[in-house]
This record gives C-alpha cells, sequence and structure tokens, in this order.
C-alpha cells in the first residue's frame, strides 16, 4: 500500500524522513521521539512486512478487506470552524463493493487528551471570557448537541469526541459506508502501565457509550462492531486496538 501526503496522491512517502518531512506532528521536537507513537507509526507503516501485520488483524474480522492508499496527519473536519483535529493516519479501503474508511490513532501511553468533555466547556467559557470572538464554545455546544445532550458525554475524553465526529464526517463527504476506529499502542521499556491503564479505561467508557450499552470494552487485539446509530450518522462504525511490542 502506497502513503500519500494527501488525497491528492502526488507525494509518495515511503520513509520516515519523508514522513516527517511532509506530514510532521505539531510539536516535533517533543513528540519525534524514539518509542513515542508519533514516530513509530511512521517506522511502523512505511515498511510493507507491518501493514500486512495490520491487514492481517483487521482480515480476522473483515475477510475481504483491502487497503488501497494511506495519508498520514488527516485534518477532519466536523464543523465550520478552525483547526480541525488531525488523524494520526486514514487509510483507505474496500472491502467488495463497500468502501471502508480505517482511522488509526497512535499512542504509547499518551492519554486521550488532557481534559475530559466538562473540562473542556469550562476551559471555553474561560476562553470566550478573555476573548469575544474565541469559537471554542459553539464547537463544544455543537459536539454536545451531536452526542444527544447526553450527560455522559462529558465524562467523555474530548478527544475521543472529536476523533469520532471528524472521522463519521469524513466518511459522510466521501460516501463511505463502513468505518473503523483503531487505537494502535506501541508498547516498551519507556512506556508506564498506569497510564496504559487508564488509557484502557477511557476508550471502554467511549466504547460503551457510543454502543448505548451493546459493548463494555474492547480489548487487546480486538475489534468491535458493528455499531450503527445516531452517533455514528447510521454508518457501521467498529472500534479496535492494536498493539505492537517494541524491542
Amino acid at each position: 500500500m502506497k502513503i500519500y501526503r494527501d488525497s491528492a496522491k502526488k507525494i509518495e512517502i515511503s520513509s520516515v524522513e519523508e514522513w516527517l518531512e511532509h506530514c510532521p506532528p505539531i510539536n516535533p521536537k517533543i513528540q519525534w521521539v524514539e518509542k513515542r507513537s508519533a514516530k513509530e507509526m511512521a517506522k511502523f507503516w512505511t515498511i510493507s512486512e507491518n501493514q500486512d501485520e495490520f491487514l492481517k488483524f483487521l482480515r480476522s474480522f473483515e475477510e475481504n478487506l483491502n487497503f488501497d492508499y494511506a495519508t498520514p496527519e488527516v485534518a477532519a473536519k466536523f464543523d465550520e470552524y478552525k483547526s480541525p483535529r488531525k488523524n494520526d493516519l486514514c487509510v483507505y479501503a474496500t472491502n467488495r463493493n463497500r468502501n471502508v474508511l480505517i482511522s488509526i490513532e497512535g499512542k504509547s501511553d499518551e492519554s486521550f487528551g488532557e481534559r475530559v468533555f466538562a473540562e473542556e466547556w469550562i476551559r471555553s467559557i474561560n476562553e470566550k471570557i478573555q476573548t469575544a470572538n474565541s469559537k471554542k464554545i459553539n464547537r463544544i455546544i455543537e459536539l454536545y448537541q451531536r452526542f444527544n445532550q447526553d450527560s455522559n458525554v462529558l465524562s467523555l475524553r474530548y478527544q475521543l469526541t472529536y476523533w469520532l465526529a471528524g472521522t463519521i464526517d469524513e466518511a459522510v463527504r466521501s460516501k463511505i459506508d463502513t468505518v473503523f476506529l483503531i487505537v494502535q499502542e506501541f508498547h516498551s521499556e519507556k512506556t508506564k502501565e498506569k497510564k496504559i491503564a487508564k488509557n484502557q479505561s477511557d476508550l471502554n467508557y467511549f466504547v460503551n457509550f457510543i454502543s448505548k450499552s451493546a459493548y463494555k470494552n474492547v480489548g487487546r487485539n480486538e475489534i468491535i462492531g458493528p455499531i450503527k446509530n445516531q452517533f455514528t450518522k447510521q454508518i457501521d462504525l467498529y472500534i479496535g486496538k492494536f498493539q505492537k511490542d517494541l524491542c
């Protein structure tokens, strides 16, 4: 599978160096580090054998899945405001006559954002007080409405809510009817079990909320779904976790 800078497919990425040049993380000095997720994603996905390993994992669930191409650091808009979130990697695929979008969030033991939804809401109010033209509170309110104004969303990790929203809307724009959200975890001597356990707890809470309690959790090298409801805009959603142990 080829990796491109963007959907125009004019610039191909075939090495870690090209990934950094064309699709760097927001803060390379901090994020582009050995055994941290940003660099490990580039190292993993620029090796064809690793792509085959990941495809085998997905095919254990979707037998006829085939990769088309991938793009790192994809801006996934879900509203009209600036600074949309970026997916670490989007893989565009097919499964027989269906188009499939696989959005991959790389993690070592980095959290799903610093704050839960309620904390971001309070933060957005303070930003509005300090800067009258701040639109963050508008984004938060619209996300809250999107999730049916369910108070349980306030305890979700904010990053997980806009990961879902951005990926689903990207699928709608691209006329894709099947979406996978996959957390790709890189474990090493640098990762801390307490942080990994907290991420697992946050992910499980998200799975339980989005599926309306049809699923309680998702484990190592597991995929759950389909989830199909108003949160997914009636798109078939699958959520998975792929763990890679680094030497």
